[in-house]
């Protein structure tokens, strides 16, 4: 098993180059790593929503610049749903971006790398992208998340993003968790054909442990 406390070196390193990059650009879409345009960002983001079912804290781990946060609130308003925003990103820079973009919420996002974070609470839904971790941490880290940081009764959401430009497909995320011993409540995907799929897993049925 891959050590508990630490990450490997060159896997921090590339995340200090995702913050580099995503600082070189002032459109806050591509600042958050997407250069496919607004209609794509859409499409291919919102169904992260079909895990969200009722009012409730949501955290994005991993949030950069918060502009995913902020459009998931806005899209779920449009829905009669009403979330409220957490963040955390290892970027601190970025986090500073975000602090910016959701200034009545500063306090609800934090600098910190998610692999060894004590969340101060937990939440309702929690969203990380698979790849935040090495694959050989992945299985850990989600039972990390949820022990630490989603809410009884609530539900932990794992996306992956492919990518058209460069002809690779997303993740089959909901297969990898399976495969991992995690008990798959549903999925979604985005774009067409999808470019984006997600799975998510209820904190009180999810097996695994």
């Amino acid at each position: 098993m891959p050590p508990e406390k630490d990450l490997p070196e060159e896997f921090l390193a590339h995340l200090r180059g995702l913050e580099e990059s995503y600082l070189l650009e002032s459109d806050p879409i591509r600042q958050s790593g997407f250069g496919g345009g607004p209609a794509r960002w859409r499409s291919e983001r919102e169904p992260i929503l079909e895990a969200v079912d009722s009012d409730g804290d949501l955290l994005d781990v991993g949030c950069a610049n918060g502009y995913l946060l902020e459009c998931l609130v806005a899209w779920a308003s449009e829905r009669g749903l009403h979330l409220t925003p957490h963040g955390v990103d290892v970027g601190a820079r970025l986090i500073e971006l975000s602090r910016q973009r959701l200034p009545a919420f500063a306090t609800n996002l934090h600098v910190a790398n998610a692999w060894n974070w004590n969340p101060p609470r937990t939440y309702r839904y929690v969203y990380t992208l698979w790849d935040c971790v090495p694959q050989a941490y992945l299985g850990r880290y989600c039972r990390r998340l949820l022990a630490r940081a989603v809410a009884p009764g609530g539900r932990l959401i794992v996306g992956a993003y492919g990518s058209r430009s460069r002809g690779i497909p997303p993740v089959q995320v909901g297969e990898l968790l399976t495969s991992l011993g995690f008990g798959v409540a549903g999925g979604a995907s985005g774009g067409e054909p999808p470019i984006t799929r997600f799975a998510w897993i209820d904190a009180d049925r999810h097996g695994g442990v």
